[in-house]
Order: C-alpha cells, then structure tokens, then sequence
C-alpha cells in the first residue's frame, strides 16, 4: 500500500470512529472499537472492521442501519472525490489469535505430559514373572 493510501485509510479509520462514538446514537453501537480499514485502490469501497464487546450480531445490524447516516458524516468536508461504500465487517483476528493461543498451550501440555512419562522406560511395562 501507497504511504498517501497508508495515510487517508488511517484518517477515514479516525474520523469514522470519531462519528460513530459522537453522533450515532445507536445503543447497540456502544462499546464498539474500529480496529481497522481496508480501502480500495480508488477509495470507492471501504471495509471496515470493529470489535464490540456486546452483541456482534446486533451491531452489524445497527451499522448497515446507520451505514447511510455514517457515509453523509463521512462526506462532510471530505477531500475524497467520492464518499466511499462501508463495508462493515467483525474483525476476528484477535479470535483467532486466541485461538491459536489456545492450540499452543494445548501443545506445551501435551509435550510437558510426554517429557514427564519419556523420562521413565519400563513404567508402564509389567515385570515379567
């Protein structure tokens, strides 16, 4: 990505954050975090992504209600040509991070279970008679 791509994605990612937490009124929007965006290379469309510590289902829902709202925002003062298309989406990197996470430490336990039983020869075996 372009340093002046790098540099308007990061301003939209501010400025929509800034109108989400001071003039959309929604309640399901409380608690919501813009983590990051994606833009095209025009800046026609623009993915963004949030983290909610409520009902993610519910502030999809609130966001493609609001989308409208959000853009005419978005569009105030814009130096961008053209206002672009939101995509809002859930961002499940830190999801998946702990998940990823969780495998790891499922790993050490297991190899930790192994090292304390490998150390041993015979212990499971029966003496013979």
């Amino acid at each position: 990505m372009s340093h002046r791509r790098e540099r308007v994605a990061r301003d939209l990612r501010n400025r929509l954050a800034q109108i989400i937490e001071q003039r959309v009124e929604d309640p399901r929007l409380r608690g919501v975090t813009i983590t990051g965006v994606k833009a095209s290379a025009d800046f026609s469309y623009l993915r963004v992504f949030f983290r909610t510590l409520g009902d993610r289902e519910q502030a999809t829902q609130a966001f493609n209600q609001a989308k409208p709202f959000i853009r005419r925002c978005l569009g105030d003062g814009s130096r961008l040509r053209r206002v672009p298309e939101l995509d809002f989406r859930i961002d499940k990197s830190l999801d998946s991070a702990a998940r990823i996470d969780e495998i790891l430490k499922e790993l050490e336990t297991q190899r930790a279970a192994s090292r304390s039983g490998a150390g041993r020869p015979g212990e499971d075996e029966e003496e013979p008679a």
